[in-house]
């Protein structure tokens, strides 16, 4: 009998006969040598420099009040304008009467007269988990508040959100001659025992006749109060806040409140005025029994304006200078900027598929010979200078696409490391082409050199809200970044890096590692 094999089977047959130890090369071996695959990686020289931020666009409940100086960045003040709020349809006590008639009382106030009037400018106490200031707590310092004026009512709404820009021009929007008060504070109160309360404050007296114009507002125009809007056009337009003595302290303030004291009659369930139990010294009998107390008025809230003002002492340029590092300060100071050889490696890798782009910035680090000294950033934005204006101004987050961010490690490198910025170094690269392929022949070294800042890479200190989903038997529970805002609060780091250059070579480039997949030779 003859064995027959359909032709598939013999084929099988015959390949399985002619291998040997070396099939797993089989397919390579027959590829000529420039169609290999190959994964490679190379670096590329990145300067940086140190550039003004100017100001930030701060979106922050929190308020800044003080002065701190140091010798590396010299000193910067903070101060603030907050709006008040006022429940809707807010309406005073009314005075006391009383209802012969009916033997009844209404109201409580003993006379339409305002005692005390004075503005409380809370923070928190410094604890493990909360910080209310930086600085030295027992610096003595001096905070004066202004109302503000009839130009900030023009400006607030009709200039769009210029106020959230840390470089506003208060000087407009107040009088100095108008001054509401001024108090003596230091960053700790002593004089309140940490158990009894969170929060430290200080209180800014006012001259009563202040009160009494709120009151009299309050009686004749009830309709000015029937909301924060209304009540900011034609009561209080609001209040500057700074420091004019003292140097060493930043508060974190979370609350303004205006409190206005009365004077008020005890009442019973009638609502008459009761009597007091005993006789004076003349043995007559006791009078109506009254009390002091302040009422909670008005407070800054989050849905009311507030804006920060920073200013800075001209040893911050110093820093510009500085061709041999560079340096981030917050807040509203310095960034670091990084011009990335888009051309070189466009030209170098046009041909290859750019896997991954590794970018690593070492901090120093800065041993402070001061006793007071700034933190180092504890994240970092980085994003193209063209892009930060819009992605603070319309809350975005970063995107791993034209924004990452990354957390400084501190204990085992004490650097910051973007792992992968491939993304953005091809968008950018494609954006380019498709600009100049657009500008034809009108692309000269004008607009080449537009280009190339305002696609600098900018390193920004922020700050990331994050919300955490529980765990559970299914899930170890996720955490997702749902907001992103500049860091407002004192810190700041110096960089290796700079573009000081020897021999038109840069003196410490920063190396962009790029890991690329080419055809070529495998040796």
């Amino acid at each position: 009998m003859k064995l027959k094999f359909p032709s598939f089977a013999l084929l099988t047959l015959l390949l399985f006969w002619g291998c040997d130890d070396t099939t797993n090369k089989i397919g390579w071996e027959i590829l000529p040598s420039k169609d290999m695959v190959v994964t490679r990686t190379t670096t590329f020289d990145v300067m940086s420099e140190t550039v003004m931020a100017d100001s930030v666009y701060a979106r922050s409940l929190t308020a800044y009040l003080g002065r701190f100086s140091d010798p590396e960045f010299g000193y910067y003040d903070a101060s603030f304008i907050t709006e008040m709020t006022t429940a809707e349809n807010y309406t005073f006590p009314n005075v006391y009467k009383y209802d012969e008639a009916t033997k009844t009382g209404t109201g409580s106030m003993v006379k339409d007269e305002c005692e005390t009037i004075f503005l409380r400018v809370s923070y928190s106490k410094n604890t493990n988990s909360t910080q209310g200031f930086f600085g030295d707590s027992v610096t003595a310092c001096r905070a004066s508040a202004y109302e503000l004026n009839e130009q900030w009512l023009a400006d607030r709404r009709s200039h769009g959100r210029f106020y959230r820009y840390t470089n506003i021009d208060v000087s407009k929007y107040y009088n100095k001659e108008d001054l509401v008060g001024s108090t003596a504070y230091t960053a700790h109160d002593y004089s309140v025992a940490s158990s009894e309360s969170n929060e430290n404050y200080f209180d800014i007296k006012m001259d009563k006749e202040r009160g009494n114009k709120i009151l009299k507002l309050n009686r004749e125009h009830p309709e000015y109060f029937k909301d924060s809007e209304t009540f900011t056009k034609h009561v209080i337009p609001g209040y500057y806040l700074t420091t004019d003595y003292g140097d060493g302290t930043i508060l974190y303030v979370n609350r303004v409140i205006l409190y206005m004291g009365f004077n008020f009659y005890a009442t019973d369930s009638l609502g008459v005025a009761m009597k007091k139990q005993v006789t004076d010294e003349t043995g007559k009998a006791g009078s109506d029994s009254t009390f002091y107390a302040v009422e909670y008025v008005f407070s800054s809230t989050p849905e009311v304006i507030q804006a920060n003002n920073f200013k800075y002492s001209d040893k911050l340029k110093e820093k510009i200078a500085d061709l041999d590092n560079t340096y981030i300060k917050s807040p509203a100071g310095v960034f670091t900027a990084l011009t990335i050889p888009y051309d070189e490696i466009d030209e170098k890798l046009s041909n290859d598929t750019l896997n991954s782009v590794k970018l690593s910035l070492t901090n120093y680090t800065d041993i402070s010979p001061y006793e007071i000294s700034m933190d180092k950033p504890s994240k970092l934005l980085l994003i193209r200078q063209k892009d930060l204006k819009e992605f603070f101004e319309t809350n975005s987050l970063p995107n791993d696409i034209t924004s990452y961010y990354v957390d400084h490690n501190a204990t085992e490198t004490n650097k910051y490391v973007f792992k992968n910025i491939a993304n953005l170094i091809k968008k950018t690269i494609r954006e380019k082409k498709e600009e100049k392929e657009e500008a034809g022949a009108s692309w000269n070294a004008e607009k080449e050199a537009k280009w190339v800042e305002e696609n600098k890479l900018l390193l920004v200190p922020i700050v990331v809200d994050t919300y955490t989903t529980s765990a559970s038997y299914y899930s170890s529970g996720t955490t997702t970044v749902v907001g992103a805002t500049h860091e407002l609060k004192p810190t700041y780091a110096r960089l290796v890096g700079g573009k000081g250059t020897s021999g038109g070579k840069l003196n410490n480039p920063i190396k962009l590692e790029v890991t690329y997949t080419t055809f070529g030779n495998t040796n």
